[in-house]
């Protein structure tokens, strides 16, 4: 396994720039999420779809780093609700309009500090979200 370099315990600014400045594609984060749902669905601990995210990557770690971090940022404002507009009845899943229109705010939405974790801000990437849903009826 690729080292992935330092990964601070408390986060800087510094370090979320250097994030924000990797260049993702959208099919690079559905990628990254159906490896990790593979791995959970076939009982594998959260470590081995944080491997299986970084083994995508074999020669740009840095993509690693910025992909794990962006969805990790997804997965709080999840477990918070605030996505709740965009799921499913249920809860369990994302409408179909809402699915393409996060992963195109979780690709190219700036990571922030929050008290001192990496995230999103959750009303900018809110926005962010709204818009991209708008643009995709057009």
């Amino acid at each position: 396994m690729k080292n992935l370099g330092t990964m601070p315990t408390k986060a800087s600014a510094e370090f979320v720039d250097s994030l924000n400045t990797v260049r993702l594609k959208e099919e690079e984060i559905v990628e990254a999420i159906r490896a990790a749902l593979d791995s959970a669905d076939s009982g594998e601990c959260h470590l081995r779809s944080l491997t299986t995210t970084i083994q995508l990557f074999p020669t740009a770690p840095h993509k690693a780093r910025a992909v794990i971090f962006r969805l990790q940022a997804l997965a709080i404002m999840m477990e918070r609700n605030e996505l709740k507009d965009w799921m499913q009845p249920g809860g369990a899943e994302f409408t179909p309009a809402g699915q393409r229109a996060v992963i195109a705010a979780v690709t190219h939405h700036q990571l922030s500090l929050v008290n001192g974790d990496i995230s999103f801000e959750k009303k900018s990437f809110l926005q962010r979200i709204l818009m991209s849903a708008e643009s995709q009826e057009i």
